[in-house]
């Protein structure tokens, strides 16, 4: 689990005032879950600024796939939002990804909601490309939304590529298992 305790995670996602109580309970029993069991396959980091922790992700490995990662919660306080925090928890995700992997495809599902349409905008700007949509999803008006990405590290090694989603096309993520 990040460093902080269980408390200041949740608090700092019931401050965005973006999810909802049944998120934060399905964010409490993950943390609880990743507590106590330590085989978990969760992955957790964090943000600090002065000692505080103002931001925290938890990733992780897709099972039965070769390369495939999951971004579950990429979560910013609302007083620290706008300042690259997700941003840099992001870049630590790739970098994490890419020294285990020397390429992956991450994915990030996500609702159409009004509430998560920063969400939405910050994954197309560090370049995740939108693959599918399943309507109603999460309720009337309310579609689940895939975005994906795939990063790699060159032969020479020197330097991570992180693709613009160009290879992805909008269609159904069977066609990621290419």
């Amino acid at each position: 689990m990040c460093a902080s305790d269980k408390k200041t995670c949740i608090d700092i996602a019931r401050d965005t005032e973006i999810f909802s109580p049944e998120e934060i309970r399905v964010l409490t029993e993950l943390l609880d879950d990743s507590r106590n069991n330590p085989d978990t396959s969760y992955i957790f980091i964090e943000e600090t600024e002065g000692g505080n922790t103002v931001g925290f992700a938890i990733f992780g490995r897709i099972p039965m796939t070769e390369f495939s990662w999951d971004i579950y919660w990429i979560v910013v306080g609302r007083n620290f939002q706008s300042r690259g925090i997700g941003t840099r928890l992001l870049r630590q995700i790739e970098d994490f990804i890419v020294r285990e992997n020397r390429r992956a495809i991450i994915r990030v599902e996500t609702s159409t909601d009004e509430w998560y349409s920063a969400a939405r905008n910050f994954y197309r700007k560090m370049g995740f490309a939108e693959v599918g949509v399943i309507p109603d999803f999460y309720g009337e008006n309310d579609d689940l939304v895939t975005f994906c990405k795939r990063i790699s590290i060159p032969q020479d090694g020197i330097s991570a590529r992180f693709h613009n989603g160009v290879s992805f096309s909008k269609i159904d993520t069977h066609a990621l298992a290419q």
